[in-house]
C-alpha cells in the first residue's frame, strides 16, 4: 500500500534546508520577481546550475536552431509567466507557443502527420496518457540523456525514457460547500456510489475517465472498475458536455452538488481569486495520482532546442515557473512538500492509486467500457457540420464571432479547448480573427448558437 511521501518533517526540512545557491540578486530578474511572488528564498534553487549544464554542443545547436515550438494546454497568461522566465535565461532561442488543449488534436493529428513524413511541432505536453502510441509509431525521441531527467523519481519515467513529467496532478472531486456539508464527502469511491446522498443529478460528470477513474481501475482491478462504473452510472448523475473548467463554474452557481473529475489546481485558482467562493476540493481514498507527460517529437527541426527547453522545464526553475503560473504540483524530487499542494488535507496520509505505464491494454478496456455506459444515457454524439462564410464581427476576443453563411447571419462560439482556431494553415489564437476574414470549417450545436470545432481563416 503506498503512502503520500510529501508531507514528512524530513522532506519539509530537507528542502527549506538547502543550501544557498548563487545569491538572489544573480538569478534572472524574472526568476526574482518570481520567487518574491511565491515568498520563497533563492535556497529553493539549489542545484539549478547542475540541473541546466548541457552540453556545449547542444547550446551551440540551439543558437543555429533559434527556435522551439512547444504544443501545451497552458493559457495564454500562465505560459507567458512561465515563457518571461525561460526567454530570459536562454535569450538565442525563440519559444513558440500553440495551446492544443483538445486531447485529440494534441495526439492523433502530430501522430498522423507524423506517419506520412511531416512534423508538426517540437515539444508536446499534456499527453494524457496517450506516449505507447506515439513509441508504436517510433515518433519521440529518448530522454534519459537529461540532466535534469532524474529530478522525476523513478516510478514515474518511461521505461524507454519517451517522455518526461511534469506535473503532477490529484483528479478528485469538486463540490459546492454552501451545498455540502464536510460530513456528506466520501470517504472512498465505495461510499461515493453504495449510498443515495449522490443520486439524481446531484452530481456532475465530465467525460474524462483517463484522468482519474483509470489509474483507480488499474489500482483496484477490473471486476471492481466495473462495478464501481456501473453504479456510478446508476446514481443518475448529470452527464456534461462541457470541459472540466467550465464545469467548476457550474459547481459554484449551484447547478450540481458536486463534480467529477476535478483538478486540485483549478479549483484553487477559484479560491485565489475570491476566497468566498462556494467551492472546495476533495479526494476520495484511493487518491488518483496522475501525471503529465511531455515528449519530444523524433526528426524535429530543432532537436537541441527542444532538449534544452524540456530540461529547463524539469529542472527546480522550470517546476517553480510551472507552479507559480499554473498552480500545478511539481513533479521534481525536491519539491514535494505541502507548500506545493493547495489542499494537502485531502489527500495526506491516504491510499494513492498511483499512475502506471505497465498493462495499457487496460486502458483501452476502461475507456471502451466507460463509452458504453456514457452513450448508453447521452447517445451517440451526433456529427458536426460544415460551414463557409465570411467573418462579420468578433467579440469577447474571438469567443463569439459572427458570420455571413449563405447570406444569412450566423453566429459561432469559439471554445478555448474545444475549437481548432487555424489562419492561413497556422495554428492561431481566436483573438486573432478579423472581420473580413473568409474562414470555413465544422460545428455542432451548443444552445441559441453553434460551437466550432475547426475554424479555418485566410
Amino acid at each position: 500500500m503506498k503512502r503520500l511521501p510529501i508531507f514528512s518533517t524530513v522532506a519539509v526540512a530537507t528542502v527549506l534546508g538547502f543550501a544557498s545557491v548563487a545569491g538572489a540578486a544573480e538569478l534572472p530578474k524574472n526568476t526574482q520577481k518570481m520567487l518574491k511572488a511565491l515568498n520563497m528564498d533563492a535556497s529553493i534553487l539549489s542545484g539549478l546550475d547542475k540541473e541546466l549544464a548541457v552540453p556545449k554542443a547542444w547550446v551551440e545547436g540551439a543558437k543555429k536552431e533559434g527556435t522551439v515550438n512547444v504544443w501545451t494546454t497552458y493559457r495564454r497568461k500562465p505560459w507567458k509567466k512561465m515563457g518571461d522566465i525561460f526567454s530570459e535565461r536562454y535569450p538565442y532561442i525563440k519559444l513558440k507557443h500553440d495551446r492544443v488543449s483538445h486531447t485529440s488534436r494534441r495526439v492523433i493529428k502530430p501522430l498522423v502527420a507524423f506517419k506520412t513524413g511531416r512534423v508538426l511541432t517540437d515539444v508536446i505536453t499534456g499527453l494524457s496518457g496517450s506516449v505507447h502510441m506515439f513509441a508504436a509509431a517510433g515518433a519521440f525521441v529518448d530522454l534519459r540523456g537529461l540532466p535534469a531527467y532524474n529530478n522525476v523519481p523513478k516510478s514515474l519515467h518511461h521505461p524507454q525514457g519517451l517522455s518526461a513529467v511534469g506535473r503532477i496532478r490529484y483528479y478528485c472531486m469538486s463540490y459546492n460547500t454552501q451545498r455540502v456539508k464536510k460530513s456528506d464527502l466520501p470517504k472512498t469511491w465505495d461510499d461515493m456510489v453504495n449510498g443515495t446522498r449522490w443520486a439524481n443529478k446531484k452530481l456532475g460528470l465530465v467525460n474524462r475517465p483517463n484522468n482519474w477513474l483509470l489509474p483507480i481501475w488499474k489500482h483496484k482491478g477490473s471486476a471492481w472498475g466495473r462495478d464501481f462504473t456501473d453504479k456510478l452510472f446508476a446514481l443518475r448523475p448529470q452527464l456534461r458536455k462541457e470541459g472540466q473548467g467550465a464545469v467548476l463554474a457550474l459547481v459554484i452557481a449551484g447547478e450540481m452538488d458536486a463534480a467529477i473529475p476535478s483538478a486540485m489546481n483549478r479549483v484553487a485558482e477559484y479560491i485565489k481569486k475570491n476566497a468566498k467562493t462556494p467551492i472546495g476540493h476533495h479526494c476520495p481514498e484511493p487518491v488518483p495520482f496522475t501525471i503529465s507527460e511531455t515528449g519530444v517529437m523524433a526528426k524535429n527541426p530543432h532537436p537541441n532546442a527542444a532538449k534544452i527547453y524540456v530540461n529547463w522545464y524539469l529542472s527546480k526553475e522550470g517546476q517553480l515557473a510551472q507552479f507559480w503560473a499554473n498552480d500545478s504540483t511539481p513533479s521534481h524530487k525536491g519539491m514535494r512538500d505541502k507548500r506545493f499542494v493547495y489542499w494537502p488535507d485531502s489527500i495526506k496520509g491516504k491510499e494513492l492509486a498511483q499512475f502506471s505505464y505497465k498493462n495499457p491494454e487496460v486502458n483501452a478496456e476502461v475507456l471502451k467500457y466507460w463509452d458504453s455506459k456514457w452513450i448508453a444515457v447521452a447517445g451517440k454524439p451526433k456529427g458536426p457540420k460544415a460551414f463557409k462564410g465570411t467573418v462579420i464581427s468578433s467579440k469577447r476576443g474571438g469567443r463569439r464571432i459572427t458570420l455571413n453563411v449563405k447570406g444569412k447571419e450566423m453566429l459561432f462560439r469559439i471554445s478555448g479547448s474545444r475549437s481548432e482556431v487555424m489562419i492561413n494553415g497556422k495554428s492561431a489564437e481566436r483573438g486573432n480573427v478579423k472581420a473580413g476574414m473568409k474562414c470555413s470549417g465544422t460545428y455542432v450545436p451548443k444552445g441559441k448558437a453553434v460551437e466550432a470545432r475547426k475554424f479555418n481563416c485566410k
